[in-house]
């Protein structure tokens, strides 16, 4: 995990925002509870290939690690509220963000997880080259 998505992370950890969440790395591989409560967010990062896009995603980045922030609410909340939380933390992470190392943001639809029984959402942060770089060791 690149040292921008473990600094985000730890600004959300004492971050008023985030008290009603459960916040979680990706790759800790904590068991979510059943049902979701309360709404969990991760952070993590992954590379993407940039021939799945079609047009318009990557014109302006050059890196090919994006932060990730994913958001999985109880399926009784509606995937509205699931929106609404994605909304506002998409919001308050780009706040957090001093350095303004965020670029660009893409959030996909709240779509319904039968695997879970849960909504999720999915928010990636292109992020300023030098970052990733910076992050590497």
């Amino acid at each position: 995990m690149n040292s921008f998505v473990d600094e985000i992370y730890n600004l959300a950890l004492n971050d008023s925002v985030f008290s009603d969440f459960r916040l979680m790395k990706a790759y800790d591989f904590e068991k979510l509870d059943f049902p979701v409560n309360p709404p969990v967010i991760s952070f993590g990062s992954e590379k993407y290939d940039r021939m799945n896009f079609l047009l318009g995603y990557d014109i302006v980045e050059s890196a090919d690690e994006k932060a990730v922030v994913n958001i999985v609410t109880d399926e009784k909340k509606g995937s509205s509220f699931c929106e609404e939380i994605a909304k506002n933390v998409c919001i308050r992470l780009i706040e957090l963000d001093e350095g303004k190392n965020i670029i660009s943001v893409a959030v996909d639809r709240c779509v319904f997880d039968k695997n879970i029984f849960a909504y999720k959402i999915k928010i990636t942060f292109g992020l300023r080259e030098v970052v990733l770089k910076a992050g590497e060791g």
